[in-house]
């Protein structure tokens, strides 16, 4: 007989989905309750990798703020000494009007024109006006020098103080940058310890150190950076490190060219801009190669490796050259 003639039948066909409907939604329920238990941490490296990243990144910030501030300390001190001289050229030039003024008061209180009115001798008057008016001239132009020199005075020492509250903002910015470099240095470190045995070992193969092949140098100047570099393999990465113990990215190329013969910049930005750029496909060996947001720098060995202080809390290391860097630009 046809179901539709059997409400009880319906009724009892309409409880049964909805019971296997529940178990589905339980199934997923508990299948998603799982995931969440244990999330998949296939890609846990790849995040440790980043948050190292994040961490090194904002270490070239706080570079390059340090390097702002050491400039606009060296601008305040130049401008201060600037300041000085223009300062007692000003208190000469107050002091010789000041005595001038003085000197005419006593000499003729009512003033020279009023003496020249007096005269009964019209030579005596026509010679007395052509003094007063050489007289005037001399201190119109005395008077035109000081005003100058007092405006050059107060926009100078405007400009100072200026300095002086970028500076202190400078100050603030580095304080506060540093303390977000600490902080994501610590929390990477918290994601590494958090890594198991075979993750660790992906992280720790991964970060090793490959054996340099490098290409034959375009220059002795080139090669002497490269030398240096390699001779600083092994040695830990530190946010900040400038040498010799330790290295931050920009710290260890600085050292290397410095080593070569030739001061540039702190940090990776400056350092590009200061670089005579060069086409990727153009690199040779002793050039500098860059991330494209300017938050790492390595020096290119050629046959496709780098020597860099690695932004993964690292050591000093030869790697193959990653997609990252996507600029690059040559000294010497």
């Amino acid at each position: 007989m046809d179901s539709t003639h059997h409400p009880a039948r319906r009724h009892s066909a309409r409880h049964l989905s909805a019971v296997a409907l529940a178990a589905v939604l339980l199934g997923a329920a508990l299948v998603t309750g799982s995931a969440q238990a244990e999330p998949d941490r296939s890609d846990a490296v790849a995040q440790v990798e980043q948050a190292f990243n994040a961490a090194a990144a904002a270490n070239e910030e706080v570079n390059q703020l340090n390097s702002d501030i050491a400039a606009t300390e060296a601008a305040i001190a130049a401008l201060t000494t600037e300041i000085a001289g223009v300062q007692e050229t000003y208190e000469q030039q107050r002091d010789a009007l000041g005595e001038v003024i003085v000197q005419q008061q006593i000499d003729s209180p009512l003033g020279p024109t009023a003496s020249l009115l007096a005269s009964d001798s019209p030579t005596a008057f026509l010679e007395g006006l052509s003094a007063v008016q050489a007289f005037n001239a001399t201190q119109a132009e005395a008077l035109e020098a000081f005003s100058e020199n007092a405006d050059d005075l107060a926009t100078r020492q405007a400009q100072l103080e200026q300095l002086k509250a970028t500076l202190e903002a400078d100050k603030a910015n580095a304080d506060a940058k540093k303390a977000e470099v600490q902080d994501a240095y610590e929390a990477a470190q918290a994601q590494l310890a958090a890594l198991d045995a075979s993750q660790r070992a992906r992280f720790d193969s991964a970060n090793a150190s490959q054996v340099p092949n490098p290409a034959a140098a375009p220059s002795a100047f080139s090669g002497s950076a490269i030398d240096f570099a390699l001779t600083q393999l092994g040695k830990p990465y530190r946010y900040g490190g400038t040498g010799p113990d330790s290295y931050d990215c920009s710290g260890l190329t600085q050292a290397s060219f410095a080593a070569a013969g030739i001061s540039i910049p702190r940090t990776a930005r400056a350092q590009y801009q200061a670089s005579t750029k060069v086409s990727m496909s153009d690199i040779q060996p002793g050039d500098l190669v860059f991330y494209g947001n300017m938050s790492h720098v390595a020096i290119y060995l050629g046959n496709g490796q780098i020597v860099e202080a690695p932004s993964t809390g690292g050591v000093v290391r030869v790697t193959s050259m990653r997609g990252n860097f996507t600029q690059a630009g040559r000294f010497g």
